[in-house]
């Protein structure tokens, strides 16, 4: 009887309580804007486990025996396909106020967490890429987030509260209060991406293992098996590129933001300088400082993960080798070691040959801006000709010293 079936009663029970789930859902997808991302992940993975339940109670032929709880089973199961679908394909309602709003907006501002991970947020911009030429008119404005009264009222914060609180301010801890959120968040894509790289050849040894056993004479493995490593290998190639774009966005979108952020304040400070502060400072160190200075520390983040990512990708990589060709690799570790202190010696010659070149572009930008700013001043051709002889030269010596480092 199907009163005394408890798997009934809490089918029941579960749909009561996907209807609150979907009275409260209904309600947070009219006022929030982006859809929750936790809710999403929730819904998704609870229908995976939910359809190989759904597949076992059908290969079971439960509706024959139990047909009331396979029908409260399906209807729980249908309303969560609903819900799932109302957090993510649902557009969410714009109110008055934000139907005022730039038409321009970056679509990152509301895509759900699918279309970050995918970059389908992009895909307006390239199928109009497609068609025609795009222009600066074409293209979306900057996030919020990344604007530079947003980046720099971040570092400004954090910069005032070093300014507070340490008696040696630091701009390195000022820099990592205001950007590191999103730049360690992104650390965690790169320890995903560094690891599936060593799942793959793992998965394909699997495979190999797996076709040689449909040799004769050889045990045949199931079927089921060989598909399953299969479907693992694309899983994890597509994971693993997955969390590596993710990684680089990050990156790339943390060293913007301290670019930006720090040329502002250099820009600002450079405005307030007093008299004293300007004879120190020369016009081609201020713009070193905002040009050159930077852009080092915008390159910094893009590779700086690498101080603990190589050692863990080599850690991984000898165990790996030690679990295919056993003590052979230490051929391969010993010719890494030996390279160590080459790769010093050539950094040290470009560390050289960078800051030449960073005394001979000080120089240029110094007699340019001089020239440029007593320009009519000068009246004589013959003073002119000397002038650009000058820059000239100095642009030279930049130029040779450009191509070694």
């Amino acid at each position: 009887m199907w009163a005394g079936d408890f798997r009934f009663w809490t089918s029941v029970l579960t749909v009561l309580s996907l209807g609150v789930i979907f009275a409260i859902q209904w309600l947070e997808h009219t006022r929030l804007r982006n859809p929750n991302g936790v809710v999403l992940f929730y819904w998704l993975f609870l229908l995976i486990a939910w359809s190989v339940k759904l597949r076992s109670l059908i290969s079971q032929q439960i509706y024959a025996t139990h047909l009331p709880f396979f029908v409260a089973y399906c209807v729980g199961f249908a309303l969560a396909w609903v819900e799932f679908g109302l957090e993510w394909l649902v557009p969410k309602k714009k109110s008055a106020y934000q139907a005022l709003e730039d038409e321009d907006e970056c679509p990152i501002e509301y895509a759900t967490v699918f279309s970050i991970l995918t970059f389908s947020w992009m895909t307006p911009m390239m199928r109009q890429g497609y068609k025609k030429y795009l222009t600066e008119e074409d293209l979306w404005n900057l996030a919020k987030r990344d604007t530079t009264k947003s980046t720099g009222d971040a570092f400004q914060k954090a910069w005032d509260h070093e300014l507070e609180n340490r008696k040696n301010p630091s701009l390195w801890m000022a820099i990592f209060r205001a950007f590191s959120g999103p730049y360690f968040r992104g650390a965690l894509f790169k320890t995903v991406s560094d690891s599936l790289a060593f799942v793959q050849p793992q998965l394909l040894r699997l495979l190999i293992k797996f076709v040689k056993s449909y040799n004769k004479g050889e045990e045949k493995q199931p079927v089921i098996k060989g598909a399953a490593i299969a479907l693992a290998m694309f899983s994890v190639s597509v994971g693993q590129t997955m969390a590596l774009h993710q990684y680089f966005q990050r990156a790339f979108e943390t060293g913007m933001r301290i670019k930006t952020a720090l040329t502002s304040a250099i820009y600002g400070k450079s405005l307030k300088l007093s008299n004293e502060g300007r004879a120190s400072k020369s016009t081609g160190d201020i713009v070193n400082y905002m040009a050159v200075d930077t852009q080092r520390l915008q390159d910094l983040t893009q590779y700086g993960q690498q101080l603990w990512s190589a050692p863990y990708q080599i850690v991984l990589c000898m165990a790996s080798l030690y679990q295919l060709v056993g003590l052979s690799m230490l051929a391969g570790v010993g010719a890494m070691i030996l390279m160590i202190p080459i790769n010093g010696l050539i950094a040290r010659l470009m560390k050289k040959l960078q800051k030449e070149q960073m005394k001979n572009k000080v120089c240029g930008q110094d007699l340019a801006y001089l020239f440029f700013t007593s320009l009519l001043s000068i009246a004589c051709p013959a003073s002119r000709f000397r002038y650009f002889r000058l820059l000239g030269s100095y642009l030279t010596a930049e130029f040779h010293v450009l191509p070694c480092a």
